[in-house]
């Protein structure tokens, strides 16, 4: 199985090499690497860059569309050459580890979620009160409004199979934060779609901040919306085609 696994990067220029050299140590020269940079200004591209020239099936792309971390995703997804394609932070709190898992898993779905929340699945280290209040409220919103029924639509760690990906592409927004969600929504309206979730184990940042803020809260909410309309739109298609 032909698989690429794309990075997005956004100031992670004291976290790139380390996660790009944990997932070679595991997986050698089998995975395709993408490096999307979102025109990072601490110098993630030049490490990037530098990576990709000394280390095989590493490249480098600096995303000079809408800046979002669902922009870069999609940018990567599509130069892809992968069959199945991973999305995964650069920032170490998705471990390399558990991409064997997501890999495995793969073999009978057309999209699998890394999750915290079913076996195998948990925390590196306590989360404070209010991140997992926000992170349960967030997932509960997507199922109420979605009905998008996984333990963790949040995790943003996922595999999904190229042809998959493409069924839904054009409806997907490069505007945002969670794309994982967004792909979700579309696919889980789709006839014959197999997908899955399999434990992960969400460690913490290694260096830098997280990207959390208001202005992503605000996106999410306004992703929701969007989503939930896309469906009705499907669904009214759906059923005027069978």
């Amino acid at each position: 199985m032909k698989y690429s696994i794309i990075l997005p990067t956004y100031n992670e220029a004291l976290n790139i090499s380390a996660m790009v050299r944990r997932i070679r140590e595991l997986y050698g020269n089998d995975p395709e690497i993408l490096i999307v940079d979102d025109r990072s200004p601490d110098g993630t591209f030049e490490q990037a860059s530098a990576l990709a020239s000394d280390i095989p099936n590493v490249r480098a792309v600096l995303h000079d569309g809408p800046r979002s971390l669902s922009a870069s995703v999609l940018c990567g997804f599509d130069r892809a050459q992968g069959d199945v394609l991973f999305c995964m932070d650069a920032d170490g709190q998705h471990r390399p580890e558990d991409l064997g898992r997501l890999l495995s898993a793969m073999e009978h779905n057309d999209m699998v979620i890394g999750s915290r929340y079913v076996e195998g699945g948990g925390f590196a280290e306590k989360w404070k009160f209010s991140r997992v209040l926000t992170s349960r409220t967030a997932a509960l919103m997507a199922k109420l409004i979605l009905n998008v029924r996984i333990q963790d639509p949040m995790s943003g760690f996922f595999a999904i199979r190229k042809e998959a990906y493409e069924k839904v592409r054009a409806e997907l927004d490069p505007r945002g934060f969670k794309i994982m969600l967004e792909i979700l929504s579309l696919l889980i309206l789709l006839p014959g779609i197999r997908i899955a979730e399999t434990g992960i184990v969400f460690a913490m940042r290694k260096h830098g901040a997280s990207k959390l803020s208001t202005h992503v809260i605000l996106q999410y909410l306004l992703m929701l919306k969007n989503s939930f309309l896309k469906q009705r739109k499907l669904k009214k298609r759906t059923a005027l085609s069978a």
